[in-house]
């Protein structure tokens, strides 16, 4: 009987110790007591090691859940905070070792931490019938007399080319420009900036452009666009950005308002014009491509870009008298000589398609004769891109060929075709 009575105590004590042992491959977790955070926060406060008082914050909030959800937690982590900037100001004042990297980091860091109280606050405040907000207004007066130095931060490490940290803190100046935080119990703005919001969004645009953002960039786009003087290069940042996230009618309405708005940058034009061909959107592009003729009426290149445009459309009468206006402008332009050509010759086999005529016709010598003018016309206009660009046969030699061939020029074809082999 004794000896199952000593079995029994074992059983009792091997299971006591399971029950104590913590699951494989985890560390227990001590029991959370705030009382115990803040009295390690208050004694750190006291003794003026700051950083070691964050630090027991800290520690509470990534550790426990119910800490990450305390208010409180976070007023004391900015008065921890608000003591250390101190202590960088008070170093870069007296230029002893000062860290200007972890002066505003702390200043962020602030800012985030009083952000984060009042979210968590007003969700309370929001569920619970009569509850008002205890932390809002003592946070929100550790945190405006930095408000400069959020926007100092961001112009620093702007013109250190950081442009992502740039953003941040760009970012963080303009969001809280409205921020709940700063309300006063009879809802009035603490917030007294000066009215810098377009200039602010233009900073904003850029950095996040350079540090490729582009989410950042849709963020601020519209405001930043009242500055007319960078409006240009905004909408080609902002055009470029929409392209990034795959956002194509945004993409193509900016470079359109660029476009109208700044016809003599080619990058609206250049851009518009290859989107709209590779959607085989053709009127549009000749829309544009005209606009530029209409304002550019002696420049070839627009005229011969809407020669192409208007072949692509079908409409060879309208081209052939862009290209002939290229050739007035550039007599020795072999590209529109060869462009002439090739409708000649379509014409030409449009014409021949529909020659079905008996000899007994009436029309029919008269048509026949269309069919040849139109193949020496084709057969002009080859020779005069041969005479201007031999380096280029591709140019003029199959349609050369080809005229010769129609209009039984023999001699002519047997010199073009030994002249071929050599090239």
């Amino acid at each position: 009987m004794k000896h199952s009575s000593t079995l029994f105590a074992l059983f009792l004590f091997t299971l006591f110790l399971q029950a104590q042992t913590p699951e494989s491959g985890k560390k227990p977790v001590d029991a959370y007591k705030k009382s115990s955070v803040v009295k390690a926060y208050k004694t750190a406060m006291k003794e003026k090691n700051y950083g070691k008082a964050k630090q027991a914050l800290d520690d509470a909030i990534k550790k426990h859940e119910v800490a990450a959800q305390d208010p409180q937690l976070y007023q004391f982590k900015a008065y921890a905070l608000n003591e250390l900037i101190g202590v960088e100001n008070r170093k870069i004042y007296l230029n002893t070792n000062p860290d200007t990297a972890t002066y505003f980091s702390y200043i962020y860091e602030l800012y985030s931490t009083g952000l984060m109280c009042d979210s968590i606050e007003t969700a309370h405040v929001l569920h619970t019938p009569k509850a008002k907000h205890q932390y809002r207004y003592a946070v929100a007066q550790v945190m405006m007399p930095y408000r400069n130095n959020v926007l100092n931060a961001g112009k620093f490490y702007y013109r250190k080319k950081d442009y992502a940290k740039a953003f941040q803190y760009i970012d963080m100046y303009a969001s809280t420009k409205t921020a709940p935080v700063f309300l006063t119990p009879k809802g009035e703005t603490q917030v007294n900036d000066p009215d810098d919001l377009t200039d602010i969004s233009v900073l904003a645009v850029l950095s996040a452009y350079g540090s490729n953002d582009h989410q950042g960039v849709v963020r601020y786009l519209s405001q930043s666009l009242d500055d007319k003087q960078l409006q240009s290069q905004l909408l080609e940042i902002g055009s470029k950005s929409a392209a990034a996230l795959g956002d194509t009618l945004e993409m193509v309405r900016l470079l359109e308002n660029g476009f109208y708005a700044y016809p003599a940058s080619d990058y609206f034009f250049i851009t518009l014009v290859k989107y709209y061909n590779d959607h085989a959107l053709y009127a549009k592009a000749l829309t544009i491509v005209l606009k530029m003729v209409e304002l550019h009426p002696n420049h070839r290149d627009y005229w011969f870009m809407a020669g192409k445009e208007q072949m692509l459309l079908g409409d060879y009468e309208a081209a052939l008298q862009s290209f002939n206006r290229c050739v007035e402008l550039k007599a020795d332009d072999a590209e529109s000589h060869s462009a002439l050509g090739n409708i000649y010759l379509h014409q030409a086999h449009q014409a021949y398609a529909q020659f079905d005529l008996p000899l007994s016709d009436p029309t029919y010598s008269q048509r026949k004769a269309a069919i040849t003018q139109l193949y020496q016309q084709a057969c002009h206009s080859f020779e005069q891109a041969r005479l201007f660009d031999q380096l280029h046969p591709d140019l003029w030699l199959p349609g050369l060929r080809e005229a010769y061939f129609k209009l039984n020029m023999g001699k002519e074809l047997r010199a073009l075709e030994k002249e071929g082999k050599g090239k």
